[in-house]
Formats: structure tokens, C-alpha cells, sequence
């Protein structure tokens, strides 16, 4: 049977996913944006891109799953384009899916129902001691996810105290002049990569890190489906839906603040973080560091 599986954006959930298309017993047909390619092409061999929103994008798009002869269209995007795409196909939805789980284990639940997945795979081997990358940046649609400086100090001393390893600071091109005033105020030795990485580059940073520490987003995502141990840093976000995958992970909030995560996602910079207790997750994750 040809199955697709499509996912369109945004990276974070692209990556969410990873460990759900590493699922089926044969590899589906990936269907995903240029970014998402960018991102699974050394993991998976067959794609079917859909380059734009355009009208005429899509009906290429379509055109192409029928020459295909696609059988079944598996939608992890769950929205009015995806929508109309999965019309001219048998596809699954999420209909009858729990929204009150990790993003992973939505799209498990829908993709389970095709019948055509294992059961994820929670194997874990032990880091090497290499680096703790810290990812401290958000795109600039979300600094509300990112945290005050002084909190970082913070957590560089506890960890610096605790393990000894190098920092790296991870981030994209916008994110590098916030990135590098960040790392001018931590202790430790450290590296800035923000700014001059490839997808392929940082997935292979998280993927030989000893421990990340990030904030709500894509990197954190990246890390946590390599399994490698991630401590994700909520607040104007919701940790239930968005935190990171695996029992090697943790998501740590306010808990003073925050009784339960927000009802919407906030974009309105606020005090959010200053309660976070970062031994709360060293503790939390001890057996797999």
C-alpha cells in the first residue's frame, strides 16, 4: 500500500513527529514543506514536497500523489489546506484523538489508526559527556518564550557546578545578537553557533550533545526525538501539548505562577519563567545522565 504522511510546518511539530514516522513498518512517502525536507532527508528517502501555499502549488501537489497512486493520506496537519488535499484521497484525520498529550503522541494516535505502526520506540542509550547545549533564542513572533538573562546565569552555574562541560548556544540568524548577550553573561567555557548552522548541522549538535536546555521550539524538539536529554523551559506556552518527547525529557514551568498552562498561548513578553528550578529536571532526568 503507498502511504503519505504529511506534515507542512512548523519545524518544532515536523520534528515532533520523527519518532511516529519512524514508526511504520515500511517507510512512508513524507509530505512536507521545503523546511521539513530539509530536515528528514537523512532519515528518509522518499518525499513529495509541496514548495508553497499557492493555489497552484497545491494542485500540482495534488496532481503529483495521484500519478503516484497514492492509497492513503495521513494528516498531521489538521488544517483547511490540508483539509481540502486529503478530499481527493482515502486519508485519516484526527478525529476522536486527545488533544491533552504530548504533540507526539497526537500524531501517534492518528497515524495508529491506519494499523500500519509499531509501538514507539523508548530505547535509550547513555550519552557521552561531550557539551550542554543551551537554546535560548524563539523567533522574534514569540519572545515571550524567552527568558531573562539573569536566569540563564543561573542555570549556567548549576550546570557548570554539576557536570563541568562546555556550552554551546544554538539559535538561528535572528535570534544571534540575543543569543551572543546571552552568552557574554553565563559562566563556563561556551560557543556560539546562532546563526551559522544548517538544519542537517544543528540536528547533529542535539544528537551528540550530553544534555540540551532549551526553550519551547524547534530545537528542542530535534533533541528530545534523538534522545538525547532535554529539558524544555515553558511559561507563555502550553507544556502538556508542546513538551518534549521521551522519558529521557522534562518540561519545567513556574509552578508558583502557573497552576495549569495557559488556556491560549501568550505573545505578551511577561514575567513567566522567574520560578523555573532547573535541579527540578537534573533530578527528574538522573538516570539518564
Amino acid at each position: 500500500m503507498s502511504i503519505g504522511v504529511f506534515r507542512y510546518s512548523a519545524l518544532g511539530d515536523i520534528a515532533a513527529a520523527i519518532p511516529v514516522l519512524r514508526a511504520f513498518r515500511k517507510k512512508p512517502l513524507i509530505l512536507t514543506s521545503p523546511l521539513g525536507h530539509a530536515l528528514l532527508k537523512n532519515e528518509f528517502d522518499d518525499f513529495v514536497i509541496l514548495q508553497n501555499k499557492s493555489p497552484f502549488e497545491v494542485a500540482r501537489f495534488i496532481y503529483t500523489l495521484k500519478k503516484r497512486q497514492l492509497e492513503l493520506f495521513i494528516d498531521l496537519q489538521n488544517n483547511d489546506r490540508s483539509r481540502f488535499i486529503r478530499f481527493f484521497f482515502k486519508s485519516i484525520d484526527n478525529s476522536g484523538v486527545s488533544f491533552e498529550q504530548n504533540v507526539t503522541h497526537i500524531f501517534y494516535d492518528i497515524a495508529k489508526k491506519s494499523n500500519l505502526v509499531e509501538p514507539l520506540d523508548y530505547s535509550f542509550t547513555k550519552k557521552e559527556p561531550t557539551y550542554i547545549v543551551l537554546n535560548t533564542g524563539s523567533s522574534s513572533k514569540w519572545v515571550s518564550k524567552r527568558l531573562p538573562v539573569h536566569k540563564w546565569r543561573e542555570f549556567s552555574q548549576i550546570l557548570t557546578d554539576r557536570f563541568g562541560l562546555p556550552f554551546i548556544l544554538t539559535g538561528d540568524e535572528s535570534e544571534r545578537e540575543y543569543v551572543e548577550e546571552i552568552a557574554k553573561n553565563i559562566v563556563g567555557k561556551k560557543e556560539v553557533v546562532a546563526g551559522k548552522t544548517t538544519i542537517q548541522d544543528l540536528k547533529k549538535i542535539l544528537r551528540e550533545a550530553y544534555l540540551v536546555v532549551s526553550t519551547d521550539s524547534a530545537p528542542m524538539h530535534i533533541a528530545a526525538v534523538q534522545k538525547t536529554p532535554t529539558i524544555g523551559l515553558f511559561g507563555a506556552t502550553n507544556w502538556i501539548v508542546s513538551a518534549p518527547f521521551g522519558p529521557w525529557s522534562v518540561a519545567l514551568w513556574d509552578k508558583k505562577r502557573f497552576a495549569r498552562p495557559p488556556a491560549k498561548n501568550l505573545q505578551i513578553v511577561g514575567d513567566y519563567y522567574e520560578g523555573i528550578n532547573l535541579q527540578e529536571g537534573l533530578q527528574k532526568l538522573a538516570s539518564y545522565l
